[in-house]
């Protein structure tokens, strides 16, 4: 008799692989595949040689059953469990397990909790609650669960279970709360966080709203604004007094925008939520998707503060008739080894590439398997429960082009279902993921997802480039065309370029988190670039991204010209590069104001949100006056607005062929009475707009 290791791998239903090291090699080796009541000679269909080891294909003589547990033993009685691998990611696995219940997860009443994983390969389950260990039973679906009498309100637990051989620690994927820094985690009574769910009174198409992205860190540490909870989610209902001008949730009132857009507020790995001063990171790093951060509670050790102070931040914007959107980043993780669903079934919630690697097409190192019936399952539950647990009115998809087409589909569906209004769009960038491009949620298969809105690259390339050149570009693709970004890229300038269905897929932006603000873009640009062509130019980018067709985005601070030292990318930069610079604010108060009214002046005129693509072909026009200048119009019926751009340097002369008045010409700007009527003609000032009525 040998002794020899081996490694066995269950590849697929009738594929075994067994990778032996050569030392242990020779001729002649046999395997059987055993159970508790069975025994079966395994067929050797290829041996191949590999660098330090040899590898088997094997094949039993029938379909193996998924739901059993397997040995394979050699010729000399050595033997190995059989590990589940590649077969947890064929349709064999989703069709033998998938499960449609909506009940994983701990469910407390106060006299019994029931306990439910999905754990479909594991031999062993523990539950592991307040240093008592309770054995859990294996039902329908790989589902196990227990039931334990007692009240368990607010107790600590976690999972421990055999899986390929090993036991594996792991929290609750469906939790809740947690400990700090994604410990273990928390058993959440239903009736302390369930609250009626009050909207925004105002509810509109999104063609009518105005996005304003915001950071819960960023909002509140600047010293000198003197928040009570900086950093905080209490921070985003605060307006304290700075120089006799109001900052915080009063000043966002005051400018009038529609929606807030929170960026990562779930629960995210790269800050210590014990020292968040430490360490800076915008978010994008999930560890639970189903609670928040614990750096943005005042007491990230409770059960229910972070939760609780969540939603009294949501509820609050409510009040003040302002919806809430939040950012979401279902497309990776940030540790994808440690992550619960990767320890609770390896190799399932991830996506491989041919070589058995992760893929990458989100380059940070995996991408989320959203077209898998669990995975998918889990997502469309995460949304649901930010939904009605917390009352958020969107969400914002982080490289949306990474999901599947399917899986946006039944969400659009089912967040429909519990609230209409819902509002959802996201970075429609094309990706290399592994999947078909034609399954994938890129902003080129917009056609297919009527529903959802998609950052608008092209708007944003083509108005800061066109805005630092000074005149029209030369020798674009049309999909950047100033005809086309002005009126919501649904295919205005002729054939072949239609890009969108609707202006509502079109999120009109020149500045988000990401890259430079668009004050330090016109300086990365142009380094000799003074103050005042500075200032010029990203007023400029502003301005048209909320007279344009689509919908209108601003980053918090861009209105008062927000700097981030030059800096492209400052996600780990720290809080004195990103946090809200609300003294700017009293500095550009002239321009805050302006753009203030220049908010109530689109929601007032109808023309500047239009619906349809039909309506935006009947009624727009869009013209080079000169190299420098556009004439851009919209007009329906007798109802008229003319909106000339000036991205050049000097002044330009317009014929008021049409008998217009002037509403907007910075920095006056009036709703209702003209600025100025009765001229043959009207000066249109270097790098502005004019608008006529």
């Amino acid at each position: 008799m040998a002794f020899r290791t081996f490694q066995a791998y269950l590849d697929d239903q009738s594929l075994i692989t067994i990778e032996l090291e050569k030392q242990f090699y020779t001729e002649q080796l046999q395997f059987t595949i055993e159970t508790v009541d069975s025994t079966q000679t395994l067929q050797i269909r290829t041996l191949e040689e590999q660098d330090d080891f040899v590898q088997y294909s094997l094949a039993p003589l029938e379909p193996l059953d998924l739901t059993s547990h397997y040995w394979i033993y050699d010729q000399d009685r050595n033997k190995t469990f059989l590990q589940f691998r590649h077969i947890v990611r064929k349709p064999i696995f989703d069709q033998t397990f998938a499960y449609d219940g909506d009940d994983l997860g701990a469910h407390y009443t106060p006299k019994v909790t029931t306990f439910k994983l999905w754990t479909p390969i594991s031999e062993q389950v523990l539950l592991h609650l307040q240093n008592q260990v309770y054995p859990m039973t294996l039902g329908e679906k790989g589902v196990w669960q227990t039931e334990v009498s007692g009240d368990f309100d607010g107790a600590a637990y976690y999972y421990l279970h055999k899986v390929n051989g090993h036991w594996v620690e792991v929290h609750d994927p469906y939790a809740l709360s947690s400990e700090s820094n994604s410990g273990v985690s928390y058993v959440v009574n239903p009736e302390k966080i369930t609250r009626p769910i009050h909207r925004a009174a105002t509810q509109i198409p999104i063609t009518k709203a105005v996005i304003y992205e915001m950071s819960v860190r960023d909002f509140s540490m600047q010293k000198e604004a003197e928040f009570s909870y900086p950093g905080k989610f209490k921070s985003l209902t605060e307006s304290p007094d700075l120089q006799e001008h109001t900052l915080g949730m009063d000043y966002v009132k005051q400018l009038g925008i529609t929606h807030i857009q929170l960026m990562p507020v779930y629960d995210f790995g790269s800050v210590d939520e014990n020292h968040p001063e430490l360490v800076y990171n915008w978010g994008y790093d999930p560890m639970q998707y189903n609670l928040p951060d614990g750096s943005f509670a005042t007491n990230p050790h409770d059960p229910y503060t972070r939760i609780v102070e969540l939603q009294e931040a949501i509820a609050a914007y409510h009040q003040a008739d302002i919806s809430v959107i939040m950012d979401v980043v279902y497309n990776h993780v940030y540790n994808p080894k440690t992550y619960a669903f990767e320890k609770i079934v390896p190799g399932y919630f991830f996506r491989y590439n041919l070589n058995g690697n992760l893929t990458n097409g989100t380059f940070c190192g995996n991408d989320v398997a959203s077209e898998r019936a669990m995975v998918r399952s889990y997502i469309k539950h995460s949304l649901k429960q930010w939904l009605t647990i917390y009352g958020f009115d969107g969400f914002r998809f982080d490289l949306m082009g990474i999901l599947d087409i399917e899986t946006m589909k039944q969400i659009a569906e089912e967040l429909k279902s519990l609230y209409p209004n819902v509002y959802l769009y996201g970075e429609g960038w094309r990706m290399n993921t592994g999947l078909d491009s034609n399954r994938l949620a890129h902003q080129f298969n917009a056609d297919k997802l009527p529903s959802y809105g998609f950052f608008n690259d092209h708007f944003r390339n083509t108005i800061k480039a066109t805005i630092a050149e000074g005149q029209q570009l030369s020798e674009v693709h049309s999909l950047n065309s100033i005809e086309n970004v002005l009126t919501a890229n649904i295919g205005f300038s002729g054939t072949g370029t239609e890009h969108f269905i609707a202006p509502q897929q079109a999120i009109n932006y020149v500045e988000c988190h990401d890259d430079a603000t668009a004050f330090d873009y016109f300086a990365i640009q142009n380094p000799k670039i003074d103050l005042k062509e500075r200032l010029d130019n990203a007023r400029l980018a502003l301005h048209l991204s909320l007279l344009a067709q689509g919908v209108p985005f601003i980053h918090s601070g861009q209105e008062f010209f927000r700097s981030k030292n030059l800096m492209d990318n400052t996600y780990n930069a720290q809080d004195a590069i990103n946090r809200l610079d609300w003294l700017r604010s009293i500095e550009y108060e002239k321009d805050v104001d302006f753009v203030r009214q220049l908010i109530q002046f689109r929601k007032a005129n109808l023309l500047l949100s239009l619906e349809t693509r039909t309506e935006i072909k009947d009624y727009c026009s869009v013209e080079w006056l000169s190299d420098s200048v556009v004439e851009y119009k919209i007009k329906e019926k007798e109802d008229q607005i003319t909106i000339l751009i000036n991205f050049g340097n000097e002044a330009f002369s317009y014929p008021n062929q049409d008998k217009q008045a002037i509403f907007i010409n910075y920095p006056e700007i009036s709703l209702d009475v003209p600025l100025n009527t009765n001229r043959d003609s009207y000066t249109v000032p270097a790098k502005q707009v004019l608008v006529l009525k």
